[in-house]
């Protein structure tokens, strides 16, 4: 998974696109940390037992973390399902999510975050603590 730069209705220097509080919230799917909230949810998630059945994939700088059971983790953003896109459960963009989505380049799995875009083919794999408490 990739950043794909700022939010899709920024590129060109046309309109940036804003959020706003979302009533109500989506049912949480995923989480994901970035910056001093990635180590918390690095090591949240291996505390979990495997029976939560956790899936992952991440980079250096950051982790999205896929399932029923999610770990918390202060500073992590907690994600939901629309049309397709991973986005905060507690915020909503202002230009239709099913837009923005034809908007961004094709990827299996899109993470659209109010500062980045998180763009990833790569398969979303099972918890490995030996993979994940190496990164």
């Amino acid at each position: 998974m990739q950043p794909a730069g700022t939010s899709p209705a920024g590129r060109n220097g046309t309109q940036r696109l804003s959020w706003s509080r979302r009533e109500p919230p989506l049912p949480a799917a995923a989480v994901a940390a970035t910056g001093t909230a990635l180590g918390p949810l690095r090591d949240a998630t291996l505390a979990r037992p495997p029976e939560h059945e956790l899936r992952a994939i991440g980079g250096d700088d950051w982790l999205v973390v896929l399932g029923n059971d999610l770990p918390w983790a202060d500073g992590a953003v907690y994600l939901g399902w629309d049309s397709g896109i991973l986005v905060p459960t507690t915020a909503t963009p202002s230009l239709p999510v099913a837009l923005l989505r034809g908007a961004l380049p094709s990827a299996g799995l899109v993470v659209l975050l109010p500062d980045q875009v998180l763009l990833s083919d790569a398969p979303v794999w099972a918890v490995d603590p030996t993979l994940l408490a190496g990164g």
